[in-house]
């Protein structure tokens, strides 16, 4: 099983910009700890990107499409874009999962569902919901693909949790026991005395890098 996983926003597109933060430096450090959780459940996961670094395009197109031609190409079974929300409501908050048009009704919603669930009941986060809109990211991937707005930043409150490394870790675990749930793949929760960069002890039996290497030997496709 491989997984996309999608860092949202990044350079010219920085996306919503509270309290000084701008939402890739939300969406970076989150997918990071997605993609630890994914690989140390066995599943295979790579990024869209490797660095928390611009695209060297030169329109928001360019870049929505990059993103998923990238998992079209390596033939993902699952896509999964991270965000944050943002409102001119500043009360505004909580979890949603969206999904396009086209995915109503069908297994993917049921995905959605699952990851909203799961992240709302492990943060306590109000339950936005599946929700439905034709984004790029999630009509141009030939897989089931979803888009997590994992709490609105222009909230004081849940900017404070968002931008904290250990709620993003819980919204990341939540998000890869939905997915080891939903594609019956048997959820390792962390090891935390474990020293970071060693090898996982169990049914992976990898490191992130070490499954990054796995899949671009398996597949030719290079991770950029």
């Amino acid at each position: 099983m491989i997984v996309c996983i999608d860092p949202g926003h990044v350079g010219f597109d920085s996306g919503n910009v509270n309290s000084g933060r701008k939402e890739t430096d939300y969406t970076w450090p989150v997918s990071l700890f997605f993609q630890e959780a994914l690989v140390r459940c066995g599943i295979q996961a790579a990024l869209t990107r490797d660095k928390n670094k611009p695209y060297s395009f030169g329109s928001l197109g360019e870049e929505l499409s990059d993103r998923a031609n990238f998992a079209n190409r390596m033939q993902a079974d699952l896509f999964v874009s991270w965000h944050n929300d943002s409102f001119t409501n500043p009360e505004a908050n909580g979890v949603a999962v969206w999904i396009c048009n086209a995915a109503r009704g069908t297994e993917t919603q049921e995905i959605a569902r699952k990851i909203v669930d799961a992240i709302s009941a492990a943060t306590g986060q109000t339950n936005r919901g599946v929700r439905i809109a034709d984004y790029a990211v999630l009509v141009q991937t030939n897989m089931h693909a979803v888009l997590i707005e994992a709490g609105f930043a222009s909230n004081p409150e849940e900017n404070k949790k968002l931008a904290d490394p250990e709620f993003q870790k819980m919204q990341a675990e939540a998000a890869a026991r939905a997915v080891c749930e939903y594609f019956r793949v048997t959820y390792i929760p962390p090891a935390e005395s474990q020293p970071a960069g060693t090898p996982i002890i169990g049914t992976a039996q990898a490191t992130v890098e070490q499954a990054q290497t796995f899949f671009e030997k398996k597949t030719g496709l290079k991770l950029v």
